[in-house]
Parts: structure tokens; sequence; C-alpha cells
């Protein structure tokens, strides 16, 4: 790791933000791969496994190939469950992983490891999977809601649906603030929660805008990744074989696995949103500076990316 320092409690607007990201990722660039590749990799890798399956199932249900006689609805769902668990216990562990990494780094440590990050992460993956619940049932309450309301007429319809949308993409960003600041600060579950509507408050569409910017960067970033896999599928769609079923599982784990990594570059971007929205308010990167006044200290030029 470089002995230059980025400061994260610091005032940023959008564009250092966003470079910001980069910054970070380029000077830190072996450790945090490591540490993300080889905690959240494995997860992911199973997943895509099962996805690869489900996919092949599909085929073979459909009589794309000649292995249909052996597949079933069943396996085909069982499959689709369990890539869905293991990806989604990754997701989670993805973003605690992230944000550790990044307490880590303020803390000053210079060889951030895995061991380090499943030190200060482990505690928050019970109140991780909490929030998770807690914000289905949240969501899963405001949609039963405006979808049982009375009423047929084709614009009290679309009325109801953009009224949930809008609803739930607003619960959704105003809680984004919640799993880092319980890593990073080491807080609570219901105190995060508080103090992610707090800290989102009038800027919330900064942080929706640079979340869905950093996202789209992650997503064209994710295309290379996803080759091997719609090769294997026209492959198995031009020759009608289940030759291909191994080559459907491969790329899917290629597609997964590359798709998980790109994604922590949106899950920087809400950090470093984080650290700026609590020094807006609190101004602790500022106090920090001043503490440490006359001090020789060592920061990273920002450039442009």
């Amino acid at each position: 790791m470089t002995h230059n320092k980025i400061e994260l409690r610091e005032l940023r607007d959008f564009g250092q933000k966003f470079n910001a990201v980069f910054t970070f990722v380029q000077s830190n660039f072996k450790s945090f791969f490591k540490v993300i590749g080889l905690t959240v990799g494995p997860l992911t890798l199973i997943g895509g496994f099962f996805f690869g399956l489900f996919y092949t199932n599909i085929f073979a249900i459909t009589g794309m190939t000649n292995s249909g006689d052996s597949m079933n609805v069943l396996s085909m769902m069982s499959n689709l469950i369990i890539s869905y668990f293991f990806l989604g216990i990754a997701s989670l562990w993805m973003m605690i992983a992230v944000y550790s990494f990044m307490a880590e780094y303020e803390s000053g440590n210079e060889n951030i490891t895995i061991e380090a990050v499943w030190k200060r992460g482990k505690s928050k993956i019970l109140p991780t999977i909490g929030f998770s619940f807690l914000s289905l049932l949240a969501i899963g309450f405001f949609v039963g809601i405006f979808a049982l309301l009375p009423g047929s007429h084709a614009l009290w319809i679309f009325l109801r649906v953009m009224i949930i949308l809008v609803g739930v993409l607003y619960v959704l960003f105003s809680l984004t603030l919640v799993v880092p600041n319980m890593v990073i600060e080491d807080a609570g579950l219901f105190e995060s929660i508080e103090r992610s509507f707090k800290l989102i408050k009038g800027k919330w569409w900064s942080t929706f805008g640079l979340f869905a910017v950093m996202n789209m960067v992650a997503s064209f970033s994710t295309v290379v990744f996803a080759i091997p896999f719609y090769i294997a599928l026209i492959v198995k769609i031009v020759l009608h074989t289940s030759g291909g079923d191994t080559l459907t599982v491969i790329g899917s784990c290629i597609l997964f696995l590359g798709s998980f990594l790109m994604t922590t570059l949106p899950t920087l971007a809400i950090g470093f949103q984080y650290f700026n929205l609590v020094e807006r308010k609190y101004g602790t990167g500022l106090l920090k500076k001043i503490d440490q006044l006359g001090k020789q200290v060592d920061t990273v030029n920002e450039g442009d990316f």
C-alpha cells in the first residue's frame, strides 16, 4: 500500500467523489482486490455455478438440448434458489468488506489483510442481514397498502404504480448510509437508520446521482465479463446440444465474479458520500486536521479520471 494517504473525511463535490473512488482503488489495488476477491469471490463462484446450472435446466426443459428427459422444474428452481442464496450473502458481505476496508484505511492500517477486515466486519453480518429483512418488510408493506387500494381505472392504476416506485426509491436511497455507518462508526442498526435519514436529508439527489453514474460505469465494465457466458448460450442455441453445459457454467461463474468486483465501485462511491456528508454535518475531518496542525501529512493527488 502506498504511504501517500487519501483523506476520507473530506468535503467533496460530485466530480471529486467520482475521482476519489478510482484514486482509492489505484492506490490500494493489490490489497483491496485481494481482500474482496478471496472473501467475496468464493461465494460468487458458487452462486454463479448454480446459476449456470439453472440455465442448462431451462434449455433442457424447453427441449433445446437432448438432455431434457433428465431435467425437471424442481431441479431448475432448486438451482436458482441456491444461486440467489449465495449471491445474496456475497452482496451483503461485499458491502461490509468494502466499508471495513475503508475503516481500516482511515485508522492508518498500512497493511490491510483479510484477517483485519474480517475482525472488523464479522460483528456486522447479522445486523446487516436484519437490516435487509426489515427493508424488504417495509417495502412489502408499503407496496401492499397501495396495491390493495380500491379502483381499477387505468389512470388510478398508473398513479399507484408511480407512487410505489417513487416511494420505494426514496426509502432505499435514504437508507444507503446505514451499512457504512454501522461498519465505519461501529454503531447499532437503529442508530444507523436514524443517522442515515439525517445525513441524507437535502442530499438525496446527489446520493442517487453519484450511485447511478458509478453504477453505469460498473455495468459497462461488466460487459467484458459477460462475453463468455453469452458465447456459451449462443453455442447451445445454435448446436442444440448439451455439450455446452460446462461452458455455460464457467461463463456464469466469470460473469458473476466480474460483476461483483465491479460493484465495488458504486459501493466505494457511497462510502465517500458517507464521509462527505458526515464532514458537512459534523466536521470531524476538519477537527482532526486542526488537531494535527503542524504535522507533516502526505496526500494523494486525486487527478482526473
